[in-house]
C-alpha cells in the first residue's frame, strides 16, 4: 500500500508530507484548495509528463517521494532492473524536476528512467478519473484478471498448455530453420562443410599448443640448454679433471663415516642418511645423462613446430579461444550439418510432431476457454448488481471472449471488458466510457468483484462524485467501505456521506501570508473530522444542527464499517 508522500515545491505546496493508512483515506477541502495536486503529485513520482509551471514559483526544483510498503508482487520487476529489494518488500520512489525540464527518477536508491517507474508503478496503485494508472482500462491486463477468478482447475490447464506451447515453439523453428531459403540453405550447408573440414584436416589432439610451446622454447635455447645440462653433469657425476664431482666426494665421505661407525657407532644414522642421497644422486645423474644425450640440434623441428602453431592460431582466429573451445565447434557444426543433410526424414517426423501437438492444444484451448465462458456470466451479474447498487441501474457489463484463432500459452481467447453505462447505448470497451465520474463508479463496481484476485492494493478514486448525490452518494460511501477492507482507497470527494466513511480523513486547506500563497495537509481527528462533514454538508455557515447531522452521519457510518468488517 502507499504508505508515506513527501511533496515539495510543487504548485502551491511548499513542502508537506502524508501518511496514509489501511482502509479508506479522504482528502477533502475548498474547491481551489490544491487537493487535485495531491494526486499530481503521485502521477507525477509515478512518470507522468509536467511543464515548469508544477515547480512552485521562484523555487528551483520540485521534488516528490511516494513509499509503498508490503508488495513482494513485484520483486522480480526490481530485481530485472537491477533494482535493490528490501526485506520488507518496501519501495521507495523519487522523482526531482528543475527548472530546466530535466528530471530525475530513483526507486530504492537506483536510478532509472520513466518508463522503469511506470511498469512498477502499474503493479502498485491504480488511479481512476484522470485516465492515468488504470489497469483494468488495458485489455491485456483482462485476461489475466479473468484468469484468477477462474481457480485451480485454469490454473492446471495452463501449466500444461505453457508445455505444450513452448514443445511446439521448438518444433516450429526447427521446422521454419529447415525450409528456409533454398539458396541461403546451401550457403549454410557450404560454409559448414568447409569448417568441418577445415578443422579435420588439422587433426587437433587436446593439449597439443601448450606441449609445442614447451619444446619451441627448448629449441630456442638450445645452446644454452647443453650447456646447462653439461655442466650440471660434470659438477655432479664426471667431474672436469681439476675437481672431483659430487658423486665422487659423496662416495669418499661415505668410505669415512662407514669407517668412523666402526669407531663409534652413534655416527651409525649419519652413514645410513648418506647412503640415500648418495642413491638419489645416482638417480639424478642418470636422469640427467639420458636427457643430455637426448638434446639434439634440428633446425627442420623447429620450423614444423612454428608452422603447426601458426596454423592452430589460424583456427583460433576463426573457431575459437583455444584447441578446446575449437574442437567443441566442431561437434556442434557436425551436428548441425547432419541435421540439415538429413532434413527430409527430420521434416517428416517434425510435421507429424507439430501435428499431434496442434490437435492436443487445440483441445486444450477448448476446454480453457469453456471454463473462461462459464466464469465470465457469472462475473457479469456479480458486476452489474454492484453497478446498480450505485444506482447505475440500467449499465450492462460484459466480458467479451472471442476466438484469436491462433493459440499462445494463454490459449485462443481474446478478452475484453465491455459496458454500457446507459440504457440503449451499445457495449464498448471502458477506455471510452466519457464521464469521469462514471468511470470511477464503473471502476468501483469491477474493484468491489476483482478485488479479491487483483494483485494491486492501492486505488486512488478522483472525481468519484461529479455528479453524484442523495442516495447514490451512500451507495457510493458504502461500496468503497466494502472495498477498503482488502483494499487500501485514497478519495478525493466534496460529498459528506463518502467523508464520514473515512478511517483517516485528511484536510488540504490553501493560506496566504508574506505574498504567497501555500496549501497545506492536515491529518484530522475525529471530532474535527466531523467539523469538515459538517461544512461539506452546510456551506459556508455551520450551525449546531449542522454539526450534529454531521456526528450523526459519521455514527451511522462507524456502525456500517463495524457491520461489514463483522460479517468479513
Amino acid at each position: 500500500m502507499l504508505e508515506n508522500i513527501r511533496i515539495k515545491n510543487v504548485a502551491l505546496i511548499e513542502e508537506s508530507e502524508i501518511k496514509f493508512k489501511k482502509g479508506l483515506n479522504i482528502l477533502s477541502g475548498e474547491t481551489g484548495a490544491g487537493k487535485s495536486m495531491i494526486i499530481d503529485s503521485i502521477n507525477f513520482a509515478l512518470g507522468s509528463r509536467v511543464t515548469r509551471d508544477f515547480i512552485r514559483k521562484d523555487e528551483e526544483v520540485a521534488k516528490v517521494e511516494v513509499l509503498f510498503s508490503g508488495n513482494k508482487n513485484i520483486n522480480d520487476i526490481l530485481s530485472e532492473n537491477g533494482i535493490d529489494t528490501e526485506e520488507d518488500y518496501s519501495i521507495i520512489i523519487n522523482r526531482t524536476f528543475n527548472n530546466s525540464g530535466k528530471s530525475v527518477f530513483r526507486v530504492n536508491g537506483t536510478i532509472v528512467t520513466a518508463g522503469t517507474v511506470k511498469s512498477i508503478s502499474e503493479n502498485l496503485i491504480d488511479i481512476h478519473g484522470q485516465h492515468e494508472h488504470q489497469s483494468l482500462l488495458n485489455p491485456k491486463k483482462h485476461i489475466f484478471l479473468l484468469d484468477k477468478f477462474c481457480g485451480q482447475n485454469l490454473d492446471e490447464k495452463l501449466s500444461i498448455l505453457g508445455d505444450l506451447y513452448s514443445q511446439y515453439k521448438s518444433i516450429v523453428k526447427s521446422i521454419d530453420d529447415l525450409n528456409g531459403d533454398e539458396m541461403q540453405r546451401a550457403q549454410r550447408m557450404d560454409m559448414l562443410r568447409f569448417q568441418k573440414e577445415d578443422i579435420e584436416n588439422a587433426k587437433l589432439k587436446r593439449g597439443e599448443e601448450e606441449e609445442l610451446n614447451d619444446r619451441r622454447k627448448v629449441l630456442s635455447n638450445l645452446e644454452k640448454v647443453v650447456r646447462l645440462s653439461g655442466t650440471s653433469l660434470e659438477l655432479l657425476y664426471e667431474g672436469n679433471g681439476e675437481n672431483s664431482s659430487a658423486s665422487d666426494n659423496i662416495s669418499e665421505a661415505l668410505y669415512n663415516i662407514n669407517t668412523l661407525s666402526d669407531i663409534d657407532p652413534s655416527v651409525s644414522q649419519i652413514a645410513e642418511n648418506l647412503e640415500t642421497v648418495s642413491a638419489l644422486l645416482d638417480d639424478v645423474c642418470h636422469e640427467l645423462k639420458s636427457y643430455f644425450r637426448s638434446v639434439e640440434s634440428d633446425p627442420d623441428e623447429l620450423v614444423e613446430i612454428d608452422e603447426r602453431l601458426n596454423l592452430i592460431y589460424g583456427l583460433k582466429r576463426k573457431y575459437g579461444k583455444n584447441i578446446d573451445e575449437i574442437l567443441n565447434f566442431y561437434d556442434k557444426i557436425t551436428k548441425e550439418l547432419d541435421f540439415m543433410e538429413n532434413s527430409e526424414e527430420i521434416l517428416s517426423e517434425l510435421y507429424s510432431k507439430k501435428s499431434k501437438l496442434e490437435n492436443n492444444i487445440n483441445s486444450l484451448c477448448d476446454d480453457i476457454s469453456k471454463i473462461r465462458k462459464e466464469k465470465a456470466l457469472i462475473i457479469e451479474k456479480s458486476v452489474e448488481k454492484e453497478l446498480r447498487d450505485l444506482e447505475m441501474k440500467n449499465a450492462s457489463f460484459k466480458i467479451s471472449i472471442t476466438d484469436k484463432n491462433m493459440f499462445t500459452s494463454k490459449g485462443r481467447d481474446n478478452v475484453e471488458f465491455l459496458i454500457s453505462p446507459n440504457m440503449g447505448e451499445e457495449l464498448k470497451p471502458l477506455a471510452k466510457i466519457a464521464s469521469g465520474g462514471e468511470m470511477s463508479r464503473v471502476m468501483l463496481a469491477l474493484k468491489s468483484i476483482l478485488s479479491e484476485v487483483d494483485t494491486i492494493d492501492t486505488f486512488i478514486f478522483d472525481e468519484i462524485d461529479t455528479g453524484v448525490s442523495g442516495r447514490t452518494a451512500q451507495k457510493v460511501a458504502e461500496k468503497m467501505s466494502q472495498v477498503s477492507i482488502k483494499n487500501q482507497i485514497i478519495c478525493i470527494t466534496h460529498l459528506p456521506q463518502i467523508a464520514a466513511m473515512a478511517d483517516s480523513h485528511f484536510l488540504i486547506e490553501k493560506h496566504s501570508a508574506n505574498n504567497r500563497t501555500t496549501t497545506d495537509i492536515i491529518a484530522l481527528s475525529k471530532e474535527k473530522s466531523i467539523n469538515e462533514i459538517g461544512r461539506l454538508m452546510g456551506g459556508v455557515t455551520i450551525t449546531e444542527a449542522t454539526l450534529q447531522a454531521a456526528e450523526d452521519m459519521k455514527k451511522q457510518a462507524d456502525g456500517f464499517k463495524i457491520g461489514i468488517r463483522l460479517n468479513n
